[in-house]
């Protein structure tokens, strides 16, 4: 299936706050002077339909998610969507990812992966030596260090711990409560990206995404902060906005 017209698909609600960010950065990006010119979104945001990736992947509980989301995928194709994406990076480990392409093996939809796009944004700028802010089932399945060409440098147990927290605690958490007083999550986020630092890293990569969600984070550090939702939100236009190339496109890394 070609392109229809300027339709990306959304996969959201993992979590919410984060889609929205993905939602508006796509709009940010978007070259239009009226509204009929704007690319056209679906934006799909049903939380209660997936199970928790990091705790799937932990162990913590035995319901894919995946399957969820490739109902959801073929609901976007079948909407005329020519690209779609999951807003979350944990979804995109091997035991969900896998059931995704094999169940849309023969989909035409092309598919864009929010961490090959980081991974390539990194790459092309030549960072080699990178620091990763995460979730700890991102950390547990290195799903950045897979073919990745340098060093992804994680925290400590005790800083991935508390990077972790950032997102899910349930009192402060980013991904439920999104604190209206955002001064304890920086200055917790600031120190442990300072202690990456101090190990020497070239950049930093806010590799969930609610973490892009504290905005400000990038002015406080010295070296480059990559955000996954902005590199997504430009990959989906690129890639709704050209022709397609091939018939299937499904969870290909993307070297535009």
């Amino acid at each position: 299936m070609a392109n229809s017209g300027k339709l990306i698909g959304l996969i959201g609600g993992v979590g919410p706050w984060a889609s929205l960010d993905v939602h508006r950065k796509i709009l940010e990006q978007a070259a239009f002077t009226k509204e009929q010119d704007c690319v056209s979104v679906m934006h799909l945001s049903f939380p209660g339909k997936y199970t928790d990736r990091t705790e799937y992947i932990l162990g913590k509980t035995t319901e894919n998610p995946a399957y969820a989301f490739v109902n959801e995928l073929r609901l976007l194709e079948a909407q005329g969507a020519g690209c779609a994406a999951i807003i979350c990076n944990t979804a995109h480990a091997a035991p969900i990812l896998n059931v995704i392409e094999e169940e849309l093996a023969e989909s035409s939809l092309q598919y864009v992966n929010i961490i090959h796009e980081t991974q390539r944004a990194v790459e092309k700028n030549d960072h080699r030596r990178v620091g990763l802010l995460a979730t700890l089932g991102t950390y547990e399945l290195d799903l950045y260090r897979k073919d990745f060409n340098g060093t992804i440098v994680y925290p400590s147990k005790k800083n991935r711990e508390r990077v972790h927290n950032i997102i899910y605690n349930a009192q402060y958490g980013l991904k439920s409560a999104m604190p209206k007083d955002l001064t304890f999550l920086y200055n917790e986020l600031t120190e442990v990206a300072s202690d990456l630092l101090d190990e020497g890293v070239e950049a930093l990569i806010l590799g969930c995404t609610e973490l892009p969600l504290l905005s400000d984070f990038s002015k406080c550090m010295p070296v480059q902060v990559y955000d996954p939702n902005q590199l997504l939100a430009a990959a989906l236009l690129r890639s709704v906005l050209q022709p397609a190339t091939t018939t299937s496109q499904l969870v290909t890394k993307q070297y535009i």
